[in-house]
């Protein structure tokens, strides 16, 4: 049989490994086949994940007293008679002890099959890739500052009034001020229009008096000014433009 290639006969290997009725050089081989495989070693992990909930649900197993009575009766005489020296070599003495520890092994394994193995459910994230096709049409701005660091980001779906704005390093204001946001429209020496104030949350929504389709088709860009607290009177920037960057249509 070929031992280092056979899936199979490390599975069993395995189980009876992670349950520890794998002995001697049988088990010294088996370790050294894991050394060298990962998969195997992949096997035994496997069986450790299985057997682990199943060993913790099994009640615990109390030896009967006369096992405790038999062992001492047994003991006694080397306490007592220097005769009984050779306790320790006796080879019945060890055969016994092996058949109760062989008993206790297969009164695990059989309690273990017996009981329903533990269903456990571990959630897998799936990450799902959309066609382009069916992305929805929208509106995407990225606003920086002086130094090119994006700072503010804005998204509306071409049919929403909606604009869904994240802060991504913006400076916060004080009571004295607040953040507007701006259209600035493709043609040359039009006047911005006001978006209205940006929310002081990190993430929000900013409502548009239509849909973003009718409100920001001419607009090339969008930009953010320092106002007054609850925003310019004049319908017009008052205090120094912060942050600015172009609006795409994403379709």
């Amino acid at each position: 049989m070929n031992y280092r290639n056979n899936p199979d006969l490390h599975d069993k290997l395995a189980a009876e490994y992670v349950l520890g009725t794998l002995r001697g050089r049988a088990r010294q081989r088996f370790e050294r086949l894991m050394s060298e495989n990962a998969v195997v070693r992949r096997t035994v992990a496997g069986w450790e994940a299985r057997l682990a909930p199943m060993a913790v649900a099994v009640a615990e197993v109390v030896p009967p007293p006369r096992l405790w009575l038999a062992i001492r009766e047994r003991i006694a005489p080397a306490v007592t008679s220097p005769a009984a020296a050779g306790f320790w070599t006796s080879l019945n003495m060890w055969r016994a002890l092996s058949l109760v520890s062989t008993g206790l092994a297969f009164t695990l394994l059989l309690t273990l099959g017996l009981r329903q193995a533990e269903i456990i459910r571990v959630p897998v994230e799936k990450i799902v890739a959309a066609p382009s096709g069916q992305m929805q049409a929208s509106y995407v701005a990225m606003l920086t500052d002086a130094g090119g660091k994006v700072v503010f980001m804005a998204y509306a779906e071409r049919n929403s009034n909606e604009l869904w704005v994240k802060k991504a390093g913006m400076q916060e204001t004080d009571a004295a001020h607040s953040m507007q946001l701006w259209g600035l429209p493709r043609e040359a020496g039009a006047a911005p229009k006001s978006l209205g104030l940006v929310p002081a949350v990190e993430k929000g929504t900013m409502k548009l008096a239509a849909s973003a389709e009718v409100v920001l088709k001419d607009f090339g860009a969008l930009a953010i000014s320092l106002e007054p607290a609850g925003g310019s009177k004049s319908g017009l920037p008052t205090g120094p433009v912060m942050y600015k960057g172009d609006c795409h249509k994403f379709w």
